[in-house]
């Protein structure tokens, strides 16, 4: 018998499988169940957040194990171990569930527990850090045991980073019997928000919302340059914004768009990259974000209707920064509109389809009328299941309900298990005080500048952005980044906002970005290829954040001269740098314009007039004598021609 390398295995990544025969039938069943309970906590249920945690959980992370294989290598069913853990996970939740008056009504730190609690407590924590290797990696891993260690062996550090210590005992309660550990606001918020939102992406989906809205896209974006990459851009963004998942929208709208600008000629690099750009996009656009927004609301207290205002120039901004950089890279190849013949006509498209708005308007209107985002999901998902009845082929028969159900509940599993390891973070964040000596390390290494504060934030959140979801980077970057900034005078709107963009961003930031991988497999490209050109087509969202921080008015906050002034200007910028980066207008740019675009780019983005002005003036020169050799140069015939 082969004896297995315990210690290679922590440095192994997993990979995960659709459950086939027996174990289908049992994953079906969870998933219709979970569905059904979700629907109705969504809807009309009342239960304490950590109840419906723990249900949550005992059901997700067994279903985890027999989905997810231990290394790539191992077989395709699950082994022996996996089943083994399943049921323990599944024995030690269901144990919780049963005994959850007492659990509820019990004094932490006072109330003493059982052997059998803390062995259960035991066992979840050992599951969550295994499923935490097998479907995040080691990178991620190693920095939760990390922190693991900090809890236990940090009352051995002298000064400032020391604290108390703290038993196995203390470290299980927090980790397990109280909200501030696996079952703290990232699970909640998964069980809630997270799942109907996906749930109604899938439904959306399923009833052929998807390809209206790509022929909706194709009919207003198919004839212009590059028209195929353009549609990708605005469909790719509004479906990722529904949807919350950048890997998961890559998937879905990838697998259509990415083959069909790779056979229009575009690079599969440059394909994949768009694709992963504008899908990541989603979670910072108005109206849904990606079920951030309501995330951000609990932790600040900001209405949703203020964050998604104060969100959405910033969000136009960034796919303004794609766009232009596809209609360039267009103009270079000669890469004209789509075919007249694959151009739907908008006006039947509507006519059609014009009924899948509804959903999405009711969806908006119910969140602004004040109601929870849980059971606006939940009126979409309705009001999406009665529309699927217009069309005989659209019609969400029990068939395709179980379908969504089992996919909502395979593409959750990675998420749930992220935000439970995100929880154990920051139970240790709440139990050795981290946050505050996290802000002192911040402090230390920025003295206090805020530019300098704001450009290590970034790099933390997009390192803790290790192939974890944007929900779970926003959670542990709003416990430990935030104070930092808000400690410098920072307002709580553009700080958490800030946190956001860039949670958002470290899916396309190499080499872990998750949309990145999904990306570069269906356009058979190199990964660290398609994320070095994604960040690329990413800039504006980079810089963007920065901006607002020491401008509001991209923030739409001000006086309606200061607001439109500065949209303008960002405007511009954004076209500019755009041109820069792909170094095209009318005609191939040289180095130096290049380099004066790029540059006069982010002075008109930057609050000053006098930048702003002389910015104006050098893209102002540049855009005209390009179009001047164009026309020397080519005899009077466009480049592209």
């Amino acid at each position: 018998m082969k004896k297995v390398n315990w210690i290679s295995l922590l440095f192994l990544e997993g990979y995960r499988e659709m459950p086939r025969g027996l174990i289908f039938g049992i994953f079906m069943a969870i998933a219709i169940g979970i569905s059904f309970f979700e629907l109705w906590l969504g809807s009309i249920g009342n239960m304490s957040p950590y109840a419906y945690s723990v249900i949550f959980l005992t059901f997700l992370l067994p279903l985890a194990f027999l989905t997810t294989r231990s290394t790539k290598k191992a077989t395709p069913k699950p082994s022996v171990f996996d089943y083994i853990f399943s049921i323990l996970v599944m024995a030690s939740g269901l144990y919780f569930v049963t005994d959850m008056d007492n659990l509820l009504s019990r004094i932490s730190g006072v109330d003493e527990l059982s052997p059998l609690h803390l062995a259960s407590a035991l066992i979840l924590v050992l599951a969550v850090l295994e499923l935490t290797r097998r479907t995040l990696g080691f990178g991620f891993t190693s920095l939760l045991m990390l922190v693991i260690g900090y809890a236990f062996f940090g009352h051995m550090i002298t000064g400032t980073f020391g604290h108390r210590r703290i038993t196995a005992e203390h470290f299980l309660e927090e980790m397990v019997f109280t909200s501030n550990g696996i079952y703290g606001t990232a699970v909640q918020m998964t069980a809630t928000y997270a799942f109907l939102f996906i749930m109604f992406g899938h439904f959306f989906q399923k009833v052929g919302a998807g390809q209206f809205i790509f022929d909706i896209c194709a009919s207003f974006m198919g004839r212009k340059v590059g028209g195929l990459g353009k549609v990708a851009v605005t469909s790719a963004g509004i479906f990722g914004s529904i949807s919350g998942s950048p890997a998961a929208d890559v998937a879905t709208t990838g697998s259509v768009n990415i083959p069909m600008m790779k056979k229009r000629g575009y690079d599969p690099v440059f394909a994949g990259s768009v694709e992963a750009a504008s899908a990541s996009g989603g979670t910072i656009l108005p109206p849904i974000m990606g079920s951030v927004a309501f995330l951000m609301a609990e932790f600040t207290g900001i209405p949703y209707a203020e964050i998604c205002i104060a969100a959405l120039l910033s969000a136009i901004l960034y796919y303004m920064g794609i766009y232009w950089q596809v209609h360039f890279r267009s103009l270079k190849m000669n890469l004209l509109g789509m075919d007249n013949e694959d151009i739907p006509n908008f006006w039947l498209t509507f006519q059609k389809g014009f009924y899948y708005l509804v959903p999405v308007i009711l969806l908006v209107w119910v969140m602004l009328s004040g109601f929870t985002p849980s059971l606006a999901a939940c009126y979409g998902i309705a009001s999406i299941f009665l529309l699927s009845f217009f069309r005989r082929s659209t019609w969400i028969t029990w068939k395709k309900f179980t379908e969504i159900c089992s996919e909502v509940v395979y593409h959750i599993v990675p998420l749930t298990v992220a935000t439970a390891a995100a929880g154990v973070i920051e139970g240790v964040i709440n139990m050795t005080g981290m946050a505050g000596k996290f802000t002192s390390l911040i402090f230390a290494v920025t003295g206090e500048n805020i530019l300098m504060a704001l450009i290590v934030s970034a790099l933390i959140v997009i390192m803790l952005g290790m192939s974890m979801p944007t929900t779970s980077i926003y959670v542990l970057a709003a416990a430990l980044v935030a104070p930092a900034l808000l400690q410098l005078g920072l307002d709580i709107l553009p700080v958490h906002l800030f946190l956001v963009f860039y949670a958002a961003l470290s899916s396309v930031t190499p080499p872990m970005g998750g949309a990145i991988f999904v990306a570069a497999g269906i356009a058979n490209a190199n990964p660290m290829a398609v994320g070095i050109q994604s960040s690329k087509l990413a800039f504006v969202g980079f810089i963007t954040p920065f901006f607002f921080i020491y401008n509001p008015s991209l923030l739409l906050q001000g006086s309606f001269v200061k607001i439109a002034f500065g949209v303008i200007a960002a405007m511009i910028g954004t076209y500019a740098l755009a041109a820069g980066y792909e170094g095209f207008i009318h005609n191939k740019l040289v180095f130096w314009q290049r380099g004066v675009l790029c540059i006069a780019g982010i002075a008109m983005i930057y609050p000053n007039y006098i930048f702003n002005i002389a910015a104006l003036g050098c893209i102002v020169f540049i855009y005209f004598s390009n179009k001047s050799s164009r026309v020397i140069n080519n005899e009077g015939m466009p480049a592209h021609l």
